[in-house]
């Protein structure tokens, strides 16, 4: 995100040093913003996967968890 901020930063103030804009100047600045985000994506989408993935198995060993207290409790009562 900070990349892609900087990036359009950069070509803002292309902008307002140049007046309407120097193609050049404003492609490097956007260039910037692209590639962050890009690699920005690149690491969200497997981290995002592997996180949903832990969440999941968590999930699973909490209801395993919580089923055997239950059934402990029950025997105890007995």
């Amino acid at each position: 995100m900070l990349g892609t901020v900087i990036g359009m930063i950069e070509t803002f103030q292309a902008i307002t040093v140049f007046g309407t804009g120097d193609p050049k100047q404003m492609a490097g600045g956007i260039s910037q913003a692209l590639v962050t985000t890009m690699l920005g994506l690149i690491f969200a989408a497997p981290l995002l996967a592997m996180y949903t993935l832990l969440s999941e198995k968590v999930s699973e060993i909490l209801q395993e968890i919580e089923e055997f207290v239950a059934v402990t409790i029950v025997k105890k009562v007995k």
